[in-house]
């Protein structure tokens, strides 16, 4: 009789411990599985700049070359002219802009002064420049003609209106620009005559 109890508690214990198992495992397996929210992989991280990203490229306008500049071999001389009070001749001085690049005379006592015979004796009745040091003889265009050493663009066509230019072809006989060629230009505001004095003088041949 006790062990016909004895085997029906055992096979009692056995039947609960089943049943206490099966309720269980879906418990742990709830537990141990991983939730569909959660995710399953670390975030990842936008890639940041690194530091050598940030400092090590070099804009493209810092990084090229300056250009280098020609030498200046045409030797410019600019000035202010006037004609003389007696008329004959045209005297050159300094020139001087204001704010708004409005030129005109500047102060003469400041620099080398000139003058320009348009009929010199000394140069055979051409033109005739003297300019500091220098000398710039007025040569002809045409072999013979000496009108041709005169080179006129009058506004409007008409020699009495101004503002006018007159291009004459020298050649440097005396100081720093000797044997230089080149030619003059007078910029004629007024008449009978005043305005912007320009001379330009090619390198020698040598140089």
């Amino acid at each position: 009789m006790r062990i016909r109890l004895f085997g029906i508690v055992a096979v009692l214990v056995t039947v609960f411990g089943l049943v206490g198992y099966l309720l269980a495992a879906p418990q742990v397996l709830a537990q141990s599985g991983t939730p569909e929210s959660l995710p399953t992989t670390a975030p990842t991280t936008a890639a940041q700049p690194s530091p050598t990203d940030q400092t090590g490229a070099t804009p493209l306008a810092e990084t090229g070359a300056t250009p280098v500049a020609e030498p200046v071999r045409v030797v410019t001389l600019v000035g202010w002219y006037q004609t003389d009070a007696s008329g004959a001749f045209i005297d050159i001085g300094p020139l001087q802009t204001n704010d708004q690049l409005v030129a005109g005379p500047g102060d003469p006592t400041s620099t080398l002064t000139g003058r320009a015979d348009l009929e010199s004796e000394d140069n055979d009745g051409l033109p005739l420049i003297t300019l500091g040091d220098t000398t710039l003889a007025g040569t002809t265009n045409i072999t013979d003609d000496p009108d041709s050493v005169f080179n006129w663009i009058y506004y409007g066509g008409d020699p009495a209106l101004r503002p006018a230019t007159l291009v004459i072809a020298v050649v440097a006989t005396e100081g720093p620009y000797k044997d230089r060629a080149g030619t003059v230009t007078f910029l004629s505001r007024s008449s009978p005559g005043s305005g912007v004095f320009i001379a330009m003088l090619n390198p020698l041949p040598e140089e």
